[in-house]
């Protein structure tokens, strides 16, 4: 890996969402299968009801700089692809020592699963381990040959690390990989091994964004109606969060209008271009108001992303990083319009 950093470099990937019909099958999932910590969902009150605030649960590791969460869908979710096959997908690493302890746990609470597969065929030689959630979202453990530094210094009780890698449909890989180096500074890994029809973007700490050419969008994505919230959240350093953000604002258009009210076609849909948008939580909408551009963008194939800051933990590596929340940019950003 090129050791000079490019400018607002994405790091790891701090947390993925899905969507779910069911939150509290979900959170059972996510407890028993990757080992983590109960949470309370949010939405669940009467006051929230009147707020026409959605019903969410975000599940973290200790030490929060790795989550997983839930939204749950307006609407009942399309029937799921064989074990491996639906995307987006998800990945967390494990080591190779402990894959049979995580198939007797798998086992055990009957999450579906496959037998371990060897493979090099997204870039880097392991062995990966294929699951599901309720819905159908799909998952994998991830045993790498090779661990990165931080992989597993951030892990749930069941030994289930951090977010190892996240696979995409693409319909046009180059147009993606101009796209990620532009505005998230990685560049299309170049590996003999990998499998025809595959991009792999290596993020500066060692884990993964691949995208799969396909002819199609996938399906359960947050730029398709009614699906909404599914989104991936990368890691930039803390000083490259604002100017993350300013290259995008000057590089892409935003959104005319927010996709739940917009009444597009799917194939309308489908047309749009790379843009920025509306990230719809109270920050996101609070941020829009004040720089009138929203703080998530969506790539060529309508899946959405935005940014996390990162502060090092240690020797100026993001390899273990706090994270700083979008909350704390916004209070900066409004204190500094007060002034």
């Amino acid at each position: 890996m090129d050791n000079v950093e490019p400018k607002g470099a994405a790091h790891w990937i701090d947390h993925f969402v899905v969507g779910t019909n069911d939150i509290v099958a979900w959170t059972d999932w996510a407890v028993n299968g990757i080992g983590l910590t109960r949470r309370p969902f949010r939405g669940l009150t009467t006051a929230s009801r009147k707020k026409n605030m959605k019903i969410i649960c975000f599940l973290w590791w200790e030490g929060g700089s790795c989550r997983i969460g839930a939204f749950l869908q307006p609407e009942i979710y399309p029937p799921a692809k064989e074990l491996g096959q639906e995307l987006p997908r998800c990945g967390f690493y494990i080591r190779p020592e402990d894959i049979a302890m995580h198939l007797r746990r798998l086992d055990r609470y009957k999450i579906p699963h496959t037998d371990p597969v060897k493979t090099t065929a997204e870039g880097d030689e392991g062995t990966a381990i294929y699951i599901a959630d309720p819905d159908g979202n799909q998952y994998e453990f991830w045993a790498p040959a090779q661990m990165p530094e931080g992989a597993m210094e951030i892990a749930t009780d069941e030994k289930v690390g951090r977010i190892s890698h996240a696979v995409y449909g693409c319909r046009d890989l180059a147009k993606t990989a101009a796209f990620f180096e532009k505005y998230c500074g990685v560049q299309a890994e170049q590996n003999s091994k990998t499998a025809e029809g595959t991009l792999v973007l290596r993020l500066r700490a060692g884990a993964r964004l691949i995208y799969k050419l396909v002819d199609k969008v996938d399906e359960r994505v947050a730029g398709h109606g009614p699906w909404w919230d599914m989104h991936t959240a990368l890691t930039v350093r803390e000083e490259e969060f604002f100017p993350n953000y300013r290259r995008m604002w000057d590089g892409l258009p935003e959104e005319e209008t927010d996709k739940a009210n917009a009444n597009l076609s799917i194939e309308q849909q489908e047309a749009l271009p790379a843009r920025t948008g509306l990230h719809r939580s109270p920050v996101g909408l609070k941020w829009k108001e004040i720089c009138e551009r929203g703080d998530e963008f969506y790539d060529w194939d309508a899946h959405a992303f935005h940014f996390i800051g990162g502060m090092p933990l240690k020797d100026g590596s993001l390899a273990l990083y706090q994270p700083k929340e979008q909350e704390e940019y916004l209070r900066e950003l409004a204190e500094s319009l007060k002034r």
